[in-house]
């Protein structure tokens, strides 16, 4: 299979599995937003927060660096089980006899019992990390989905129980942790992998080289993505944060829909080219077209109904996050223009560079924070996607300088997109404004929607007409059934 149909089989089964995630996501998020209030929400953002927090000193980045090495050896794979294991544990451990002073710390007394019992799923989770990353290297994430659905269909099924019986929070609990066994007990069954009781110094070595890189970014990146929740919860209240949280859900699942399958087929994609800079610059540039495409007609899109939108979905209560969605909506689409740049650098070994900018934006998230909190969430907000912009920008110089990047060539594809975004919510506006309502409405809904999505595809199709066409190739390949596995890379050994 040449590298084209892998990245396309790539995402395809991760389409299917983020769509499949989702969709049970926000049904059981929808049912325990018409069941709680805003401060059981904020509840569960901070325990989300701090288990975001500690997985990375769980992680330490290893997982990443078997996907990203060349060539694998039991060793490596030994020393990655036994490090996740042993510091989910710790970690575990560490949470359970400190959840009282942590809760304190966070200022909220009720999230002791919950930071209890969700550390467990640190542990569950380690026991299949391994597994999990080898299947990302091998790009076969057919299973990989089938795990991810297995889990939360079985998960979901829990946590709308423990809902619909009045469980409240402990719906969520109960849902992570089902999801989490069942995910590592298909992962066990389809992978031949079995760690052996070794350790190896040098083979730890070389996997933290590109471990502690990725770990350094991504405990900049928490508080890159984390900080604003942190910030919110502790100086606006839980009951703010639960209507940011709300207002973020929306634009937090079409990122997740639209640019999580990109990030993870991008990895091992590019690491394939790492020595073809040229070949790597093209497939960015033919890569940008198809990604722009989709995420100025979902996120304008999300934005553009969002007021009516959010009441329909989550109950009247929540209307006011209409606006905080709109915004947020703007955020993702701004932050993933930039989709391309993380998985390129860590391709082409430039690890100090991915370190720098994940350090430069959670300096500007902490400014855009401490400064906008003052105004209201709205400036916050406003803040945070001033900061995106900048962080673009630098991101261009570096690729640029590092494999060539041509920054114009890259950014082209946006122009047409963009212009249709722009007059999509310009229809959309004029329809509002002859059909106005603060009650939620389907019928007004539904032709928000069909007017902005004829006018998106109109302008493209007028303006350019080869993205149409490339995007049925992009659907065509992916929706094609693959003929051979012959010319799959060799499996690590162990596997």
């Amino acid at each position: 299979m040449s590298l084209k149909s892998q990245v396309a089989n790539g995402l395809k089964w991760q389409a299917i599995n983020l769509l499949g995630k989702q969709f049970l996501s926000l049904f059981i998020f929808t049912t325990l937003a018409r069941l709680l209030d805003p401060a059981a929400f904020g509840l569960v953002g901070l325990v989300s927060v701090y288990l975001v927090f500690v997985g990375m000193f769980v992680d330490q980045g290893i997982g990443t660096a078997l996907v990203q090495r060349a060539e694998l050896e039991q060793e490596h794979l030994d020393v990655a089980f036994w490090c996740n294991l042993g510091s989910a544990v710790l970690v575990s451990l560490a949470t359970i006899a400190l959840a009282d002073p942590i809760s304190n710390l966070m200022g909220e007394p009720r999230l002791a019992p919950l930071l209890r019992y969700s550390s467990i799923v640190l542990v569950i989770n380690a026991l299949s990390t391994v597994q999990a990353s080898l299947l990302t290297k091998s790009m076969d994430f057919r299973r990989v989905t089938l795990r991810t659905l297995l889990g939360n269909a079985i998960g979901g099924i829990v946590g709308v129980v423990l809902a619909l019986a009045g469980c409240g929070v402990w719906a969520l609990i109960g849902q992570q942790l089902i999801g989490a066994v069942a995910g590592s007990i298909f992962l066990w069954r389809v992978s031949s992998y079995r760690p052996k009781f070794k350790f190896s110094v040098r083979h730890f070595r070389e996997l933290s080289k590109v471990g502690s890189s990725v770990f350094a970014s991504s405990f900049f990146w928490f508080f890159s993505s984390r900080l604003d929740q942190i910030i919110i919860g502790r100086y606006a209240g839980v009951p703010v944060l639960g209507l940011y949280l709300i207002g973020g859900k929306l634009p937090e699942i079409a990122k997740l829909i639209t640019q999580q399958p990109v990030m993870a087929v991008s990895l091992p994609a590019f690491s394939k080219l790492q020595q073809d800079l040229e070949r790597m610059r093209q497939a960015m540039y033919r890569a940008m077209e198809l990604n722009a495409l989709v995420s100025f007609a979902v996120f304008v899109g999300i934005a553009t109904v969002a007021t009516d939108l959010i009441p329909l979905l989550f109950g009247i209560k929540w209307v006011a996050a209409g606006a905080l969605c709109a915004l947020l909506s703007i955020y993702a689409l701004v932050d993933a223009i930039q989709v391309f740049f993380y998985p390129t650098l860590l391709a082409s070994g430039g690890t100090g560079k991915f370190v720098s900018l994940n350090i430069l934006h959670a300096i500007g998230v902490l400014i855009a924070c401490i400064v906008g909190i003052q105004f209201g969430i709205i400036h916050l907000v406003q803040g945070l996607i001033l900061n995106t912009v900048v962080l673009a920008v630098t991101a261009n110089l570096i690729q640029k300088k590092r494999i060539g990047l041509d920054p114009p060539s890259y950014l082209r594809p946006c122009a047409v997109p963009a212009l249709a975004s722009l007059l999509m919510a310009a229809a959309i506006a004029v329809l509002a404004h002859f059909w106005p309502g603060t009650d939620p409405s389907v019928s007004r809904l539904t032709c928000k929607i069909l007017l902005g999505a004829l006018t998106y595809l109109g302008v493209i199709f007028v303006f350019s007409r080869s993205s149409f066409i490339r995007l049925f190739e992009i659907v065509s390949l992916i929706t094609r059934r693959p003929t051979t596995v012959a010319a799959l890379p060799p499996e690590p050994p162990g596997f």
